[in-house]
């Protein structure tokens, strides 16, 4: 009987040895806790397929305890300990967060969920030998030191505006980062405002009377919750740059109608699922027009009523191919469509006569139209990160380019084409198949020619 006991006694024993030691980093300092010291000895692991595992732990234990829009957000860095089983042996944890949160029971909410956790808890994968991880996980809206430029001519809080004096002085307002959740009527106070910042609060709604701010010629609100109806601008002569970038506009807002003298209009970072022909009606005023990261698939034929466009971005999309009607865009300077998948250009490029910045690279192109070799005005072209196997004779034509980015294409040898580019200044390289230890000597000749004519290669 006393030998049964012990058994299930040492089994009890050996239960809770095998326990997860969960501690904080403060609890890990006085306890003098030092990985050099312990029994086994825990190889550092990089962030590969296992961390990924480890990650998923914490991902699932954090989100029990911290919701997804806490704001202001937490950050949980952790250092893990795995044994050969791929169980975790200790978990040693800090967390950063805002003096808004009380630092002992925000510990203690993140022990226990990694406690509960971490007991059941074992890798896919086993590993060969014990580890040890590094990870780090952010919960909630990202903390962000408040950076504002402040001038004589400008407020940067509410508390100041209410109080300033020479109003007409005022000619910015810095109102960023400042967890707004409505428009300030304050603004009003300041007739003389020229530009106002409103970015990086929780604004759902701006509705701004331009007879009360006659001047005013800047207006950026990214980062807010605004949706299309929740942008009211009454009509006016003034405004010239609207930044609207990372909200939740689905199209291009009405209230950039209203803006007769609106020169720049940027919306990258919203889902502009609804964008059509007709979005793009009484913009022809607008010269540049920013839609990076707006989850667009195709670009609507509209667009060109965009008659005096000159910078149009396009960065960051999902764009196969793009409409022949782009090319009707005659006043375009600087063309960006780079990280997509855009396959193939639109035939008539040549139209785009004004055309001095193509950024095109992170494409699948693997030819160019001949009318490319028209563009004369080309000066940087960058066609790095594609598909290219032949290099397009096209290029050489171009009698002012001066800085070409063709790296990481797989051009199996020099291209011996572009040394007839008249005008280069600096050629990319790199990323290609021929490009390697030997490029000296192979193509002595070739860099030679480029370096005789004063162009940077990059190889």
């Amino acid at each position: 009987m006393k030998i049964i006991l012990m058994i299930i006694l040492g089994l009890l024993v050996n239960e809770v040895l095998a326990q997860p030691k969960i501690l904080t980093r403060e609890e890990a300092t006085k306890e003098n806790f030092k990985a050099d010291d312990l029994p086994v000895s825990y190889s550092e692991e990089s962030i590969t397929g296992s961390m990924q595992d480890v990650m998923k732990l914490f991902d699932a234990a954090l989100a029990k305890v911290l919701p997804e829009n806490l704001n202001p957000g937490v950050g949980v860095e952790m250092q893990v300990f795995v044994n050969a089983s791929g169980k975790i042996d200790y978990l040693i944890f800090n967390v950063e967060h805002s003096p808004k949160y009380d630092n002992d029971s925000l510990n203690q909410v993140i022990k226990k969920a990694f406690t509960a956790s971490a007991v059941t808890w074992e890798m896919t994968v086993k590993p060969s030998k014990p580890v040890r991880f590094m990870g780090f996980r952010y919960f909630g809206k990202f903390i962000v030191k408040r950076e504002v430029r402040k001038t004589d001519s400008s407020v940067v809080t509410i508390e100041d505006a209410l109080v300033f004096v020479d109003t007409l002085k005022i000619k910015r307002i810095f109102f960023n980062q400042l967890d707004l959740n409505s428009l300030p009527e304050v603004i009003y106070r300041f007739p003389n405002l020229e530009e106002l910042y409103l970015s990086n609060n929780g604004l759902e709604m701006v509705q701004i009377d331009f007879t009360k701010l006659p001047r005013l010629k800047q207006l950026h609100i990214q980062n807010n919750v605004l949706t299309n109806d929740g942008l009211v601008l009454s009509k006016n002569s003034t405004l010239e740059v609207l930044n609207i970038r990372e909200n939740k506009f689905t199209n291009i807002p009405d209230a950039a109608r209203n803006c007769k003298k609106l020169a720049s209009l940027w919306l990258g970072g919203n889902s502009l699922s609804a964008l059509s022909n007709r979005s793009f009606k009484k913009l022809k005023q607008i010269r540049d027009l920013n839609f990076y990261k707006s989850e667009l698939a195709v670009l609507p034929k509209g667009i060109k009523k965009m008659k005096n466009l000159e910078v149009l971005d396009l960065y960051y999309n999902q764009f196969e191919k793009l409409p022949n009607s782009l090319t009707k865009l005659k006043n375009i300077t600087h063309l960006a469509i780079s990280h997509n998948q855009i396959t193939t250009l639109p035939p008539k490029m040549n139209r785009l006569k004004k055309v001095h910045t193509f950024y095109a690279h992170h494409n699948r192109l693997s030819a160019l139209p001949e009318s490319i070799s028209k563009m004369n005005k080309i000066n940087i072209l960058d066609l790095g990160f594609n598909w290219f196997t032949n290099f397009p004779a096209e290029l050489a034509s171009l009698q002012d380019l001066k800085e070409l980015d063709i790296s990481s294409n797989n051009f199996s040898a020099f291209p011996e084409k572009l040394l007839e580019i008249k005008k280069l200044d600096k050629l990319y390289l790199q990323g290609n198949p021929f490009v390697g230890k030997d490029m000296d000597i192979k193509y002595e000749h070739q860099l030679g020619v480029l370096k005789k004519n004063n162009v940077e290669v990059f190889y």
